[in-house]
């Protein structure tokens, strides 16, 4: 364990600016919404993945830019902050925002029921339940734009 934490330090440490005084960080994207898959959360050494009701996001302020959640993201949902596809940048506030909001998540879970029919939608950012109480009008509506 403490060969772990070293590492952590290590990467924590060296981790790429992405702005004065600020590390690098990964951000969770569009095609995360109504997938949900946590595969990305079991390999975090830091836990710095955040669970609400159809999203994950990442806590800029952990994570250490460890690039291990990258690669197990079944949807490819996961970029660095640099290399957010052009449209969404919007989620780097997005999951700044809601990680203060919502629970830590360090173990994997079920996707949610019909993540795959919701992989690869485009424009799901309306669908985005903030776990607030109230959901979009859209969030009800199924992948193909029926409820």
């Amino acid at each position: 364990m403490t060969r772990i934490n070293a590492t952590n330090d290590r990467l924590r440490d060296s981790a790429p600016s992405s702005s004065p005084g600020s590390a690098m960080t990964h951000v969770v994207t569009d095609n995360c919404i109504n997938c949900k898959y946590t595969d990305c959360v079991e390999v975090c050494p830091v836990d710095c993945f955040h669970e609400g009701p159809n999203f994950l996001a990442i806590d800029p302020d952990e994570c250490i830019d460890c690039t291990l959640c990258v690669a197990e993201c079944p949807v490819n949902a996961i970029f660095p902050d640099m290399d957010v596809p052009a449209g969404q940048e919007c989620f780097l506030a997005i999951n700044a925002e809601l990680a203060k909001e919502w629970p830590v998540i360090a173990s994997k879970i079920p996707a949610m029921e019909g993540a795959d029919l919701w992989d690869g939608m485009p424009h799901k950012l309306p669908l985005l339940d903030h776990g607030d109480g109230s959901k979009p009008a859209m969030a009800t509506a199924g992948p193909s734009g029926a409820a």
